[in-house]
């Protein structure tokens, strides 16, 4: 019985002596770099691109409204979350964020949203 301990204890003292180095050095390396709360802001994209994204969603949108695949609803589901997750950056973009209303838009603020950035001159 008594070498089952010290076979555990020598197991497990140099496992417990590793984790607590690799604490007290990740400690030291941060103490100077404290933790950031907020995320960095993503870089803006091209609004040539964003008009593209908002064209090819556009189609695979029409495209799955009239489709009879499997999980058709769940697929329109992400696409539309998409399309409207780029309407949003092509506002941002635009700045014609005011007025902007809150995400899980209806059909009829996303029609909305789309006059706001025709209205803004971005076609597609």
């Amino acid at each position: 019985m008594w070498r089952l301990v010290e076979y555990a204890v020598v197991c497990v003292v140099p496992a417990a002596i590793l984790v607590g180095c690799d604490k007290a050095v990740r400690a030291w390396i941060n103490r100077d770099h404290p933790r950031r709360d907020t995320e960095p802001a993503p870089a803006p994209r091209d609004i040539a691109r964003l008009s593209s994204d908002l064209t090819r969603l556009h189609v695979e949108l029409e495209a799955l409204r009239v489709s009879r695949a499997a999980a058709r609803v769940h697929r329109l589901r992400a696409t539309t979350l998409a399309y409207d997750d780029v309407l949003e950056s092509c506002c941002i973009a635009l700045q014609v964020t005011d007025g902007l209303p809150p995400r899980e838009w209806s059909s009829v603020e996303r029609l909305e949203v789309e006059a706001t950035l025709e209205e803004a001159g971005l076609r597609w």
